[in-house]
């Protein structure tokens, strides 16, 4: 059986100075795949066993963001070996991108290539690498990599066996929701806060939906800037199970109160 296997630092950066020499095959595919240039060592090896990955992935051409809540869960019980020090590295991620699931990349993120090479070269480095220090990166946008982590943060929630798709799918019906809880880490990082945080998004989306006034942009933010610092005054994660849902739950009632007067 083959391994899982991840580039080396300095054939990720060969491959980034790259990118404007093969705009053409990051987004349609055509001439020949970059190959790091000047690298003397470019694949190494991380020894947990290899998936076809590709294989499990799906997508529809004319909506091809549909198919993420199922392609998290799917890409996390593959490589759910992973620890979160290692789904936080680049290496990984840019050479599943490059070689494993580039036909993926491009259906999901490529089809509409920028005018200026500027901005086509930025959506390449967003999208098939993952450069940066912050979760940014590699949970919002590396194609495979926030997948992963998406994935992560619901197998974390554990409330049901059914629970991680439709968490996945009440946190990704709208893109400002999605970013407003994974880059929070006091809430998307613990999991019983987060447990919390679903128990309330799950009672409002039943109760109305995608038009529910807790999935308005800013009061939903609003939600989750308050129980990330709550998270940093009174140790949210210490408290009794109990109290812990009333005020996460009471936060959402004022989040939606405050915006009703506003």
């Amino acid at each position: 059986m083959t391994h899982l296997l991840y580039y080396t630092e300095a054939a990720v950066e060969a491959l980034r100075g790259q990118i404007a020499s093969h705009l053409g095959w990051y987004y349609t595919g055509e001439g020949k795949p970059p190959v790091p240039v000047g690298v003397q060592r470019t694949i190494k090896d991380t020894h947990l066993d290899a998936v076809d990955l590709a294989g499990v992935l799906e997508w529809d051409a004319e909506r091809p963001s549909q198919q993420d809540p199922r392609n998290a869960v799917r890409v996390f019980s593959e490589l759910a070996r992973l620890t979160p020090h290692e789904a936080a590295d680049e290496r990984l991620w840019a050479h599943l991108c490059h070689v494993e699931c580039p036909e993926y990349v491009r259906a999901r993120w490529m089809q509409n290539r920028p005018a200026e090479e500027a901005d086509a070269v930025r959506n390449v480095e967003n999208h098939f690498f993952a450069r940066g220090s912050g979760a940014r990166a590699w949970m919002r946008n590396n194609a495979i990599g926030r997948l992963w982590w998406l994935g992560h943060i619901a197998h974390s929630v554990k409330v049901g066996e059914d629970d991680e798709l439709e968490f996945l799918e009440i946190l990704m019906h709208r893109q400002d929701i999605r970013s407003a809880l994974i880059e929070r880490p006091a809430v998307s990082m613990n999991r019983d806060i987060l447990a919390c945080v679903y128990e309330y998004m799950l009672e409002h989306w039943q109760r109305d939906g995608r038009d529910a006034p807790l999935f308005i942009r800013d009061v939903f933010r609003d939600w989750m800037i308050r129980l990330n610092r709550l998270g940093g005054v009174v140790l949210l994660d210490a408290l009794p199970e109990g109290d812990l849902s009333r005020i996460i739950g009471d936060e959402a009632r004022e989040a939606v109160a405050r915006a009703q007067v506003a």
